[in-house]
């Protein structure tokens, strides 16, 4: 593929910034490299890796229980085949240092990928880091960025009040808030705040979140619609694990019907079996 087709790591990570300036983007999140493949042919102007996904499809829990290296090389090798910009989930940064998230973030930019999430969870302890530390570990991946030369590296920041049981939920959207301003103050692009699905909570986040705000979409059946978290005032929405563990329903369902020999029929495998191939072979990896 031309270098027109593939635009470069500087490119990349400007285009995927500036999706954050105005209006609201949906992100794919991808497990593997078909799943990413169909993102790009459905038309998303980025894709993003899933943890959770990406963990479970090669056999590991999800919380860091697969390695730094593993997460960042399927990220690279998605960067590498996609001629869009390709943001990976890291996790809490493989290690609880700002030193740990730096070291990820260099890695992250040496494989081609303009973007990742941070997030503010201890993996050993299930609870939120401090608020200090987790705004300097914010801070330590934004500079590796700069030094790196990629300034227009998204550094989400991930924050998982909601996630951990803080508190109410009145305290729980004002401790977000308060992390929010503490990370974006870290130079963080965006915020991420997973967990709320109703409209009367995200609309109190937006309104006290002085940046772009990152919400799931695609988990549980109580999502938002698109057009009213646009309306809130939602930048970007994140499918997170929903299509992987909706794909991983339809199989445990077609491996019931042929186990009880009730159907052997996948409707569609074939065709699919062709678009994959065609795909694979239209974005082939880049060494």
């Amino acid at each position: 593929m031309s270098d027109r087709i593939h635009p470069s790591i500087e490119e990349k990570a400007a285009q995927f910034s500036r999706l954050h300036d105005a209006g609201c983007f949906v992100l794919p999140n991808a497990w593997d490299v078909p799943s990413a493949l169909l993102a790009r042919e459905a038309g998303f102007a980025a894709v993003a890796t899933t943890s959770a996904g990406v963990a479970l499809a090669r056999g590991f829990a999800d919380g860091e229980r697969i390695s730094r290296g593993e997460m960042l090389a399927f990220a690279s090798e998605l960067a590498q085949r996609l001629p869009v910009p390709v943001t990976a989930d890291l996790e809490a940064g493989y290690g609880p240092s700002p030193e740990d998230v730096a070291t990820s973030v260099r890695g992250a930019i040496r494989g081609g990928i303009v973007g990742c999430n941070i997030e503010d969870t201890d993996p050993l302890t299930g609870k939120l880091f401090d608020l200090d530390l987790a705004a300097a570990r914010i801070r330590a991946g934004v500079e590796a960025a700069h030094s790196a030369k990629l300034p227009d590296f998204v550094l989400n920041a991930r924050i998982d009040t909601f996630l951990t049981r803080f508190g109410t939920r009145e305290q729980s959207v004002a401790e977000s808030i308060r992390r929010a301003h503490a990370y974006l103050k870290a130079g963080a692009r965006s915020v991420f705040v997973p967990g709320p699905t109703d409209a009367e909570t995200i609309r109190a986040l937006v309104a006290g979140i002085d940046g772009p705000l990152n919400v799931w979409g695609g988990v549980g059946d109580r999502m938002v619609p698109l057009e009213e978290l646009r309306a809130l005032g939602v930048r970007r929405v994140s499918l997170g694990p929903g299509p992987m563990l909706a794909a991983y329903t339809v199989a445990k369902r077609l491996f019931a019907e042929a186990a009880s020999g009730q159907s052997f029929a996948f409707e569609g495998a074939m065709s699919m079996f062709m678009e994959l191939s065609g795909l694979v072979r239209q974005y082939p990896f880049k060494t």
